[in-house]
């Protein structure tokens, strides 16, 4: 077991949801940062006292620079979201595994920095016969979102084999957070809150009775850093809360959080949802000291973010 806490740290995706609070979170400890995006200087993206890069994961040369002069690397480049992935995917495959694949190239070339990737513990499993579901379950993804994050940890595998390198994947479960991106369909939760604060009504696909293991991305950062420290880790770390919430549970702890009753609609049931996925989190907190917020208490800090943000009412 080591404590140490890596002193360079590269976030490839530095300034989407989980990246920037990754980030965030890693400077907050004392590491020295680089964060990487194509977008690193926008207003609202940038993170602060971290060195800003601006360029694209693809860019192998840039890769191979950045990974030179860190000794730990996150990989929290975002995507397609499962719906979109299955619109098209030839071009969700071109758009997710290049990027990837030329990171452990570039590992390959220069060992020693170990890599952080977030795959994804709300897809990858597919529909499962039992919840909640442990690391040790068989993957059978029904999205392409789900089987692009799965092929990625198989080339992690296959880099780890044959090259040597240190890497840890973590099953995330639905993270949310106040940078979720609600116009891109980032999520129920980030959804929810932006149609209340717009006054718009709130879209529901189905009866409402979908069950999602919902995780707030500061506790998702916090196990980041901590993994981070340990010297051993399992191949695949599961990072959710260990329960499970239907989207009309969902509901009403927005309606409490927010003070507002907002209009519902409910929709058509989309076939790639999965009826229910919870996450067995005992691996989690058997590494580190794991007590993630409830959504009770992530989605009211959430909305007093957009209070803040946008001004009394979230508005």
């Amino acid at each position: 077991m080591s404590d140490a806490l890596p002193e360079r740290v590269c976030v490839l995706g530095g300034t989407g949801l989980l990246g920037a609070e990754v980030a965030a979170q890693f400077r907050d400890a004392g590491s020295k940062v680089i964060v990487v995006a194509r977008h690193p200087y926008a207003p609202g993206l940038a993170v602060e006292d971290c060195e800003a890069v601006e360029g694209d994961a693809a860019n192998a040369e840039l890769l191979a620079e950045v990974v030179a002069r860190a000794d730990h690397i996150v990989y929290a480049i975002g995507s397609s979201n499962p719906g979109e992935s299955n619109l098209d995917p030839p071009a969700d495959v071109a758009r997710t595994l290049p990027p990837f694949v030329q990171l452990l190239e570039s590992l390959r070339r220069r060992p020693g920095p170990r890599l952080t990737f977030f795959s994804s513990g709300g897809t990858v499993y597919g529909e499962p016969a039992t919840i909640p579901v442990s690391e040790d379950t068989p993957c059978h993804p029904i999205t392409s979102y789900g089987v692009t994050k799965l092929c990625a940890e198989n080339y992690i595998d296959m880099y780890r084999h044959l090259y040597g390198i240190q890497a840890n994947i973590l099953r995330v479960a639905n993270a949310y957070g106040s940078r979720q991106r609600a116009e891109r369909g980032q999520g129920a939760i980030g959804a929810f809150l932006n149609a209340v604060r717009c006054g718009e009504p709130i879209r529901i696909f189905g009866d409402g009775s979908v069950v999602r293991d919902y995780v707030y991305v500061g506790d998702i950062a916090r196990a980041t850093v901590a993994l981070s420290r340990t010297g051993s880790v399992p191949r695949v770390v599961n990072v959710g809360t260990g329960t499970g919430h239907s989207l009309r549970e969902v509901l009403e702890v927005v309606r409490s959080a927010t003070g507002i009753n907002p209009v519902v609609s409910f929709g058509l049931p989309r076939a790639f949802d999965v009826h229910a996925i919870v996450l067995d989190v005992s691996r989690l907190a058997s590494l580190v000291d794991w007590h993630p917020a409830t959504l009770e208490e992530g989605v009211a800090l959430v909305w007093q973010q957009a209070e803040r943000r946008y001004g009394a009412g979230g508005r």
